[in-house]
C-alpha cells in the first residue's frame, strides 16, 4: 500500500519531541559543514521513528537525478559509494519513491514497496538489500525542493517490522522543514567560501577556522594557468556566447584538474586559473596537474575546432608553478576578505605562466623541480630567469625549467564503456577493485536518446579520464551507445593506444570496431579478480606508452 500525505500540521507530536526538534535546530544552526549537517539529520530522523535505515538525497541538477549523500544502515557505505555524488549512477526522478516525493512534494508512504511501481529496485538489487517499508520526505524550503529525507524498515518495542503512520508523517515533517533550512544554510556558506578563494574537492570547513584570522606563513606550490591567444579569440568569435562557452570549457578543465590532484582553485583571474597545493607532495602534485591539464587541453581545442569555421589553432596554453613560503590566510576589511596566498613565491609562478609561449608550455623554478624531479623525464634547465617589472631598474635572478615530459603515472580515472545490462558486473568486478586502488571511474548512467547531444556528453567523459575501457559482451557489442563513446575515444589523439578492449565472455573485438583487431585486448573473461588484472594492465601499459612517446 502507498499513500501520499500532504504537509500540513494535522498531527500534534509530544512534548518530549518538540523538545528534540529544538535541540536539534539550535545543534544545526551552528553547524556549517554540509556532511556533518545531513549526518545529524539523518541519525536524529532514524531515532525518532525507530529507523535502522536512511538517507538523505540531493538534487543533481546537470544530471538531472538524487545522490545519496549520508546514509545510515549495514550497507550505508556501499551505497555512498554506487550512489554518492562522486558516483556515476543517480536515483531517477521518475520511477522511484524518493523521485516521487521530491516531483510531489509532499510525504509519501508505501508498507509494501516491493509490489510498488514508484520504487526504484535497482538499488536494492545492487546492494543485496530488502525494503519492506519506506517513508520519503521532501526537504523544502521557500517553495524549492533541495532533497529528500527517506526511512526504511521501521521496527516496533520488539523488533518487528511495522508501517510509518501519520504520526512519523507530522513529526518528519517538522524536522524536514528544519534540515531544509540547515542543508540550504550549510550550502549558502560553502558557495559563499569557495568565492573567497577557498575551492577544494574535500569540501571548505576546515578553511572556514582561518577566515577571521591573520595571514600566516606557509610553504605552499602556487600554480598559474592561462589561455594564449585569448584576446584574439574574442576579436574572430562574432558570438559572444561561443566565447563564453569555450573559456567555460576550459576554465572548467583546468579546475576539474586542480582539485582531482587534490588542489584548491583560488581564482579565476579572466581566462587564467590561480591553484595552490599544499603540504609534502604539493610540487609534484601541482606537476602533475599540470600535464593533465596539457593534455586535456589538445582534446579541448581539437573539439573546439570541429564545431567552428574559424582556425583556433593560435589559442594555446602556458603554465607556471614555484613552490616556496607565502603568506596565506584572508586579506581586506574587517567586512570584506578574500582568502589567498601573496608573497615573492607567488610572483614569481606568475611570471613564469606569462613567459610560458611558443611552445615553453611548462616553467617551473628551483624550489619545484627540486621536490618533483623523480617524475620528471625530460625537461631543459636550469635556465636564467629575472624577475622584476619592465621599468624596474635591479631585478631579482632565479633559475627555472621548461618541462617537457614526465614518467608514467598510474591511472587515475578511467572510462568505463559498457552496456547497462553489464552493470552488476561492472560495479561489482571492476569499479570497486579499482576504487580500492584508489583508481576512479565515468560512465555515463543511461543510453542518451537519439536527439541529445550525446557527441557532448561523451566528449565531457573522456575529458575527465585518462584510459577508455570497453567492456566488450555480446550486449555490448549490440549497443550503438557503446559504440558511438567508443568512435568518439578513438578520433581522439590523446586515446591513442588507451582505448582498451576488455573482453569478458564470447564477445569478439571486431563485433565492437574493426579498429580494435588492432589494440591489445585484455581478456579477464577467466580471471578471478579481473579489476586487479585490469589494473595491472593499465600500470604497464602507461610505462609502454610513455617508453615510446
Amino acid at each position: 500500500m502507498s499513500i501520499t500525505l500532504a504537509m500540513t500540521d494535522s498531527h500534534e507530536i509530544s512534548r518530549d519531541e518538540l523538545i528534540a526538534l529544538l535541540d536539534l535546530a539550535g545543534e544545526l544552526s551552528t553547524q556549517v559543514d554540509h556532511h556533518k549537517v545531513v549526518l545529524a539529520i539523518l541519525e536524529r530522523a532514524c531515532s525518532f521513528t525507530n529507523s535502522p535505515e536512511g538517507s538523505v538525497l540531493m538534487y543533481d541538477p546537470i544530471r538531472k537525478g538524487l545522490y545519496f549523500s549520508a546514509t545510515r544502515g549495514a550497507k550505508g557505505d556501499e551505497l555512498l559509494q554506487k550512489f554518492g555524488e562522486g558516483s556515476n549512477q543517480r536515483i531517477p526522478i521518475e520511477g522511484s519513491k524518493a523521485g516521487q516525493a521530491f516531483r510531489s512534494g509532499e510525504i509519501t508512504i508505501s508498507s509494501n514497496v516491493q509490489d510498488d511501481s514508484e520504487h526504484f529496485k535497482n538499488v536494492d538489487d545492487q546492494i543485496g538489500n530488502v525494503t519492506v517499508s519506506v517513508i520519503s520526505v521532501p526537504l523544502m524550503i521557500t517553495g524549492s525542493i533541495v532533497g529528500v529525507l527517506q526511512l526504511l524498515n521501521k521496527t516496533n518495542s520488539s523488533g518487528e517490522l511495522c508501517p510509518y503512520d501519520e504520526y512519523d508523517c507530522a513529526l518528519l515533517q517538522h524536522l524536514g522543514r528544519i534540515a531544509a533550512a540547515a542543508i540550504n544554510n550549510a550550502r549558502l556558506v560553502q558557495k559563499l567560501t569557495a568565492q573567497t578563494g577557498m575551492y577544494a574537492r574535500d569540501g571548505v570547513s576546515q578553511y572556514l577556522e582561518i577566515i577571521d584570522q591573520p595571514a600566516r606563513p606557509e610553504r605552499v606550490t602556487a600554480l598559474f594557468a592561462d589561455m594564449r591567444g585569448f584576446t584574439q579569440l574574442c576579436q574572430t568569435q562574432s558570438d559572444a556566447t561561443r566565447t563564453q562557452e569555450i573559456l567555460n570549457d576550459f576554465l572548467g578543465m583546468l579546475a576539474d584538474q586542480v582539485l582531482l590532484r587534490g588542489g584548491i582553485v583560488n581564482k579565476f583571474i579572466g581566462d587564467a586559473v590561480f591553484a595552490l597545493f599544499q603540504g609534502e607532495g604539493a610540487p609534484a602534485a601541482a606537476v602533475r596537474c599540470s600535464f593533465d591539464m596539457l593534455e586535456r587541453f589538445d582534446s579541448l581545442l581539437r573539439r573546439w575546432m570541429d564545431e567552428c569555421n574559424e582556425d583556433l589553432s593560435f589559442i594555446d596554453i602556458g603554465i607556471g608553478i614555484a613552490t616556496g613560503t607565502a603568506a596565506v590566510g584572508s586579506f581586506g576589511s574587517a567586512e570584506v576578505k578574500n582568502f589567498t596566498a601573496i608573497g615573492t613565491v607567488i610572483n614569481l609562478a606568475s611570471a613564469f605562466e606569462n613567459a610560458a609561449r611558443n611552445g615553453r608550455r611548462v616553467l617551473v623554478d628551483n624550489s619545484t623541480w627540486s621536490a618533483s624531479r623523480h617524475i620528471v623525464q625530460e625537461s631543459e634547465g636550469p635556465l636564467p630567469f629575472n624577475l622584476g617589472k619592465p621599468d624596474q631598474g635591479v631585478k631579482i635572478k632565479y633559475q627555472h625549467y621548461y618541462l617537457k615530459r614526465l614518467t608514467p603515472d598510474r591511472p587515475v580515472r578511467v572510462f568505463l564503456s559498457h552496456n547497462h545490462h553489464d552493470r552488476e558486473y561492472v560495479e561489482t568486478r571492476i569499479r570497486e577493485p579499482l576504487a580500492k586502488r584508489h583508481v576512479e571511474t565515468w560512465y555515463s548512467e543511461n543510453d542518451i536518446i537519439p536527439g541529445d547531444d550525446y557527441i557532448h556528453r561523451i566528449q565531457d567523459g573522456l575529458l575527465k579520464c585518462d584510459w577508455m575501457l570497453v567492456i566488450l559482451t555480446s550486449s555490448a557489442a549490440a549497443s550503438d551507445w557503446v559504440r558511438a563513446e567508443v568512435n568518439t575515444a578513438l578520433k581522439d589523439p590523446r586515446f591513442r593506444g588507451r582505448v582498451v578492449p576488455v573482453r569478458v565472455d564470447d564477445a569478439l573485438p571486431d563485433q565492437m570496431s574493426s579498429t580494435f583487431g588492432s589494440l591489445d585486448l585484455l581478456d579477464v573473461s577467466n580471471s578471478p579478480n579481473p579489476g586487479d588484472t585490469i589494473y595491472e594492465f593499465l600500470v604497464q601499459r602507461e610505462q609502454q606508452i610513455r617508453a615510446i612517446r
